[in-house]
């Protein structure tokens, strides 16, 4: 386990899924946290399970997809905990239909296309611009985006959610690029599949196949995704504007 003691982390999406595992993991590794999500009400849990590694932590409702939401969220925790040293863009939506299926490209409309890009995509560049004043002005920081391996082989019935995780492998490099002279490392995690509430209603015959297409012949746990995250906030980290897959194998590049 690295050691982050005393410093500041906000985790986007961090009720349930990647983002609470990932929040567990740096309340264990010392850090100060917020905790952000869309309804405040959701967050019961995951305080529950922060609580008992840190007192030190503060809930933030924040809908990713609006600019004033995301720059509420960066100005509370400075003014909280006078600093921001780790942004965790997790925060990410991938809808299914009534029938638990996704929709698929002719299906398609404006509304749900701009819900997913706005959140996944849009969420993260509000994100990051805004907690980007606070690393710069202290010069130093840690970005970590959330993509996925689908950005990378394309999947049946996820148009928008592709193309936007896709995006936010090219937001990372570019931001990357900016914020490297100010000593502000941007990286990007790719999870394949995850056994985390977005999948929870896959079909036993698609999380058969999903689990065969891996190397390692198992499902990923969300745990699995943190651990590599918090490997990523490690200090003097020597690289940025990186993807890595963490997958069990299921697609290398």
């Amino acid at each position: 386990m690295f050691d982050l003691s005393g410093q500041v982390a906000i985790v986007t999406g961090a009720a349930k899924g990647i983002g609470r595992a990932t929040a567990v993991e740096l309340a264990k590794a010392g850090t100060k946290l917020v905790l952000a999500g869309v309804r405040e009400s959701s967050m019961t849990e995951v305080t529950e399970e922060v609580g008992s590694f840190t007192g030190e932590y503060l809930v933030v409702q924040t809908d990713v997809a609006k600019w004033e939401d995301a720059d509420r969220m960066a100005r509370k925790t400075a003014e909280r905990f006078g600093r921001i040293d780790i942004l965790v863009n997790n925060a990410g939506i991938h809808p299914v239909k009534e029938d638990g299926n996704r929709q698929e490209f002719l299906e398609i409309d404006d509304d749900s296309w701009d819900e997913v890009v706005g959140v996944n995509l849009k969420g993260q560049f509000n994100c990051a611009k805004a907690v980007a004043p606070f690393m710069m002005k202290q010069h130093s920081g840690k970005i970590v985006n959330l993509s996925s391996n689908t950005a990378l082989t394309g999947i049946i019935g996820s148009v928008a959610y592709c193309a936007s995780k896709a995006g936010v492998q090219g937001l990372t490099r570019a931001i990357a690029r900016e914020l490297g002279p100010h000593n502000i490392v941007v990286n990007c995690i790719a999870p394949g599949f995850t056994m985390t509430p977005m999948n929870a209603k896959m079909s036993p015959e698609a999380m058969e196949a999903a689990i065969a297409r891996t190397s390692l012949k198992r499902a990923g746990q969300a745990v699995d995704v943190a651990r590599v995250i918090v490997s990523f906030l490690q200090d003097d980290l020597f690289a940025t504007g990186q993807t890595i897959v963490v997958d069990g194998g299921s697609f290398m590049h």
